[in-house]
């Protein structure tokens, strides 16, 4: 029987301790194996099924999770607003499944391979995920798997580590990591010091925090694309691609820059002090439109509006054959420069802005699928132009630095030539093995390479586990060509191989000095590197000072804890944590931090082992259960106490005030009837200074109430921080969702307001 993880690195470490040599930490290191560090990171299936499942695809991120089966995002959004577990089932998952992606427990779809949308996408938030699984037929409403008809709200569980799928809600169960865990990856740190850094692959700074808490050295990928596809971002890209109009284009590049301006600040402020690889965008523009299958089928039923019939014209014209091949990377900077000038000067004004309060970002822009020297020559002069035209005496070449993704064998052929425009190149190494192989890889995975595997012609799925005789010998020549014609040069990979621990090796003796993955995989890769750099002799045991004093995992807030909200003690206990969760619906770490002042981590472990809430690991995201809502209702009396009366006092006036909040918002949303496509600034000015001065108007208001009760107090100093923003040039900040927006704070005081007094919104009328 295989030891138990937790006993196998407590044992490894508390020998080591005791010996407190060097030779006993190697042994302590190799003792353990990187993969097995995944139990204490996702659940299990708490016993082996009874039944065999009834379908089985592609294990694209690990973890088990049952659920109630969802056939759109909107259904997903719905069942987390309710508190149950759903599974996403989808034949394949768009930009347009997002947000349902981010709240659901699991993710099935039956297409797609192990780095399809789904799989990165679930990867990076830690979503258990099966793709590719062909037994599932997605039709409409309807849903099989196998000779087994199911349907919405249906039970079903799956294993992201298996890619098994079996009927019905199955128990899962999580290994709790032992504090000597900490010491292990202190130990493998040390080993790897000055050598080859462990990044994640991030594009938010939810991402880049739980990466740099799971012990990155920085960001290896920051995928733009991603960015662009959230709610209030998405039908912007869309104009910038649907414009014929360069006065309309150039408007949506400038909102576009506006908004990364804020989410590159924010990556770059989470990893503060540490390298952020940001590579600009890559996949080609149709991506961002809805599917062209469907916008032709709804077409021929008439179904379509003029904005529709737009969309299905422009996704006709943008569509190529093999669109990977195509039109996308660099080759789209080049055709539309427009998008690649927007985000460099985005990324620059981020980091500009950070270094004047006193930050320190690290800043690598990544040029995507350059296959020529003199196209990296051209990209990298849009970079060092607008380094020129910003003129910030803090924003120089080697403070940010420019390099490329070699994805391509001719890439990897001529990186010598390529090494005279780059400070450093990554190993996109996802896209080589699909270039190098011919494999699509969104359809071999499921179909072709199990019959590869099973006669023997491929030892193992090479998007899993890196091919190093063809794939990997691209890397290596092209690691000595670079190397050759400029040594300084930095190598690293950040496909998805970084985190597999034998892919990691050979990337390790390759010479890399970085590697990168999603960010539930940095443990693992941390581990992994140290071993393969004490194997292939790039490290000698002896040559490393070790702390031998054991290091625990850091623990969050105490039960009790106080912090402190605008110089007011307040006392976290489980009620307040409880209240913070009925009043916010779905809170992440951060989203404590900004409601409570800090992170009750041991009262949130608490709720969470009585049922009462659950964790969304995919999103660091915490919610109530019912149980945890009727427990809520019990106690909320002790939470309101003797401060309703004062809260109450001023209610009404509050409620003046809500009214112009909701014609403001409306203002800002749509103007004569129409979205406000914000290309009038004098108009959006009037109202950002009408947004200040209700700011002003209700931050007595909220201390009065506050005198009663002192935690509402940060209310105020959160609504004046919103609107400052706003005034700054973060229009996000304004009726942004859930980025602590002028109207996310309001919303959130309102329902607390409400909860505390008992009243009925729907009886009040104040939507």
């Amino acid at each position: 029987m295989r030891q138990d993880p937790s006993d196998a690195v407590a044992r490894a470490v508390r020998t080591a301790l005791s010996a407190s040599t060097n030779e006993a930490v190697e042994t302590a290191l190799r003792c353990v194996e990187p993969s097995d560090l995944a139990a204490f990171f996702h659940a299990s299936l708490a016993a082996a099924p009874e039944s065999s499942p009834v379908a089985t695809g592609l294990p694209a991120s690990p973890g088990a999770a049952s659920g109630r089966i969802v056939l759109t995002a909107d259904d997903a959004l719905a069942a987390a607003d309710s508190g149950v577990p759903a599974i996403l089932v989808r034949p394949e998952t768009t930009p347009d499944d997002v947000l349902g992606m981010q709240v659901a427990a699991g993710i099935l779809t039956s297409r797609g391979g192990m780095v399809s949308h789904a799989a990165v996408v679930a990867r990076g938030w830690g979503v258990p995920a099966v793709v590719g699984a062909g037994d599932v037929h997605v039709d409409g409403d309807e849903l099989t798997i196998g000779d087994t008809a199911l349907r919405a709200g249906d039970e079903i569980t799956i294993d992201g580590s298996s890619g098994d799928v079996h009927l019905g809600a199955l128990p899962t169960t999580g290994v709790e990591a032992p504090d000597e865990l900490e010491t292990l990856l202190g130990w493998a740190d040390t080993v790897a010091a000055g050598r080859v850094q462990v990044r994640a692959n991030a594009d938010t700074a939810g991402d880049a925090t739980v990466g740099r808490r799971l012990g990155a050295q920085g960001i290896g990928l920051c995928r733009t694309e991603h960015m662009f596809l959230a709610g209030d971002r998405l039908p912007i890209m869309r104009r910038f691609i649907l414009s014929d109009d360069p006065a309309i284009e150039a408007a949506a590049l400038a909102e576009l820059e506006t908004a990364q301006v804020a989410d590159f600040e924010s990556v770059l402020l989470a990893m503060d002090g540490l390298p952020v690889t940001v590579r600009l965008l890559d996949p080609p523009l149709h991506e961002f439109l809805p599917d062209i299958a469907d916008l032709t089928a709804r077409d021929a039923r008439n179904e379509l509006d003029d904005g529709q019939r737009a969309e299905l014209a422009a996704a006709r014209r943008l569509h190529e054959a093999n669109p990977m091949i195509g039109t996308r990377g660099v080759r789209l900077g080049i055709v539309r420069s427009g998008v690649y000038e927007m985000q460099v000067r985005a990324l620059c004004t981020a980091a500009a802005n950070l270094f004047e309060r006193g930050r320190q970002p690290h800043v690598e822009i990544m040029i995507p699928l350059v296959v020529d020297a003199e196209e990296l020559r051209i990209a990298r002069s849009w970079v060092t132009g607008l380094l020129d035209e910003l003129g910030h005496p803090e924003l120089a070449v080697g403070v940010v630095t420019v390099g490329a993704m070699i994805e391509t064998p001719r890439a990897a052929l001529t990186a010598g030539a390529l090494a005279e425009h780059a400070d450093f190149f990554s190993f996109g190494t996802n896209d080589l093995t699909q270039m190098t192989y011919a494999f699509s890889r969104d359809d071999v995975e499921a179909k072709l390479l199990p019959a590869y595997q099973a006669c023997g012609i491929l030892p193992a799925n090479p998007f899993e586990v890196l091919d190093q005789e063809g794939v990997g010998e691209l890397v290596r020549m092209a690691s000595e060509a670079a190397r050759g014609a400029k040594p300084a040069v930095k190598l690293g990979a950040c496909g998805e191989h970084a985190g597999h621990p034998a892919s990691a090796d050979f990337l390790v003796r390759v010479g890399v000095d970085s590697v990168s993955c999603s960010p539930l995989r940095v443990p693992l890769a941390r581990l992994a590197v140290a071993q393969a750099l004490l194997d292939c002799g790039r490290v000698a045991v002896d040559d490393v000072t070790f702390a031998f004093t054991a290091s625990g995992a850091v623990s969050g807030v105490a039960a009790g804890a106080s912090t402190e909200s605008a110089g007011h003690a307040v006392q976290i206990d489980r009620a307040l944590v409880l209240h913070t969760l009925r009043v916010r619906g779905f809170v992440t770490s951060d989203g404590f931090v900004a409601s409570l002042g800090d992170h009750p981590a041991a009262i949130l472990d608490e709720l969470v082992h009585d049922g009462l809430a659950r964790y969304v690991e995919a999103r660091d995201m915490y919610a109530l259960m019912p149980a945890g809502k009727e427990q809520h209702t019990a106690l909320l009396p002790t939470i309101a106490g003797d401060a309703v009366a004062a809260v109450t006092a001023h209610y009404d006036r509050f409620l003046e005030l809500n009214d112009t909040l909701k014609s403001l918002c409306t203002r800002w949303q749509v103007r004569s009837d129409v979205p406000n496509d914000h290309t009038d600034h004098e108009y959006d000015a009037q109202c950002i200074r009408a947004l200040a001065s209700l700011a002003d108007e209700v931050r007595p208001v909220v201390d009065a109430m506050a005198a009663g009760l002192p935690r509402l107090a940060r209310y105020g100093s959160r609504l004046s921080a919103a609107s400052g923003r706003v005034s700054a040039g973060d229009t996000t900040g304004f009726t942004g969702v859930m980025c602590e927006s002028f109207h996310d704070v309001w919303m959130e005081l309102h329902e607390d307001l409400i909860l505390l007094q008992g009243i009925d919104r729907t009886s009040e009328g104040s939507f």
